[in-house]
C-alpha cells in the first residue's frame, strides 16, 4: 500500500495521522507518480460531548507509484486547525495550472464549515505547489476561492454574502511565470419578513484581480 509506505518513510504510524482527510491522486500528467497529502497530528482534544478539536501538521509528497519512494517533499508544521470551525476536507486539484512551458502546478483545496446555525459559515483554500531544486515549493498560500457567511435569526430574517473565484492563467508573465487572472463573484442576500411571507433581495458583484509572482510566490 503505497500510504504505509510512504509513512515509513517519514516514521510514521497510521495512528499518528489523520485518515479521514488524507488525500492521494495520481497526476495525470505524470501518471507514475502520486501526490499526497498527509494530516498528522499535533495537538488533539475532545471536549465534553466527545467533539474533537485539534491541530495538523501538513506533508505534501510527490512519490513513485511503482517503488513507494518519496520524490519530493514539503513539509509545514500547524498547517490546519480544527475546532468550532470544522475543517470538513482536503482535495488535490490536479487542475490546468501551467504556470509556463515547462511548470505545471497542482493544487490543494481545504474546506472549513461553521458549526453555529445562526451564523452560518463555509469556506474553502487554494494553494498551489510547483516542483523546484528537488523539493516541493508553495506559489499560492492559501487563497480563498469560496466563502459564505451570513446570520439570521433561523427563521426568515438576516444577511449574507457568497463569494466565488474561478482562476485563469494570464497570457502576461512576471519572473518567468503567467500572472493569475482572479475573477470573483460575490453574492449579497437579504431576507425581510413581510407579513406572513418572507421576502428575498439579492445583488450581485464582480470584480477580476490580478496576481503575480514574486520570484518566491504569488502576490
Amino acid at each position: 500500500m503505497l500510504m504505509m509506505k510512504v509513512l515509513n518513510q517519514l516514521g510514521l504510524k497510521e495512528k499518528d495521522i489523520n485518515e479521514e482527510l488524507y488525500a492521494e491522486k495520481v497526476l495525470p500528467y505524470s501518471k507514475s507518480q502520486t501526490v499526497m497529502v498527509i494530516p498528522k497530528y499535533r495537538k488533539i482534544e475532545k471536549d465534553e460531548y466527545g467533539n474533537s478539536s485539534f491541530d495538523l501538521d501538513a506533508y505534501v509528497i510527490l512519490a513513485d507509484n511503482s517503488t513507494g519512494k518519496i520524490l519530493y517533499k514539503y513539509y509545514e508544521e500547524n498547517a490546519w486547525t480544527s475546532d468550532a470551525v470544522v475543517l470538513s476536507s482536503i482535495i488535490i486539484d490536479t487542475g490546468l495550472y501551467n504556470l509556463n512551458n515547462e511548470t505545471r502546478a497542482f493544487g490543494i483545496r481545504v474546506s472549513y464549515t461553521g458549526s453555529s446555525r445562526p451564523n452560518p459559515f463555509s469556506q474553502t483554500d487554494l494553494s498551489l505547489f510547483i516542483v523546484e531544486k528537488k523539493s516541493l515549493k508553495r506559489v499560492l498560500k492559501n487563497y480563498t476561492l469560496s466563502d459564505a457567511h451570513g446570520e439570521w435569526d433561523m427563521n426568515c430574517a438576516g444577511e449574507f454574502e457568497s463569494m466565488e473565484a474561478v482562476i485563469d492563467m494570464d497570457a502576461n508573465k512576471t519572473n518567468g511565470f503567467k500572472n493569475l487572472s482572479i475573477k470573483e463573484t460575490t453574492v449579497y442576500t437579504k431576507n425581510i419578513p413581510v407579513k406572513e411571507d418572507c421576502i428575498e433581495k439579492k445583488s450581485t458583484k464582480r470584480t477580476t484581480k490580478k496576481l503575480k509572482y514574486n520570484g518566491i510566490a504569488y502576490k
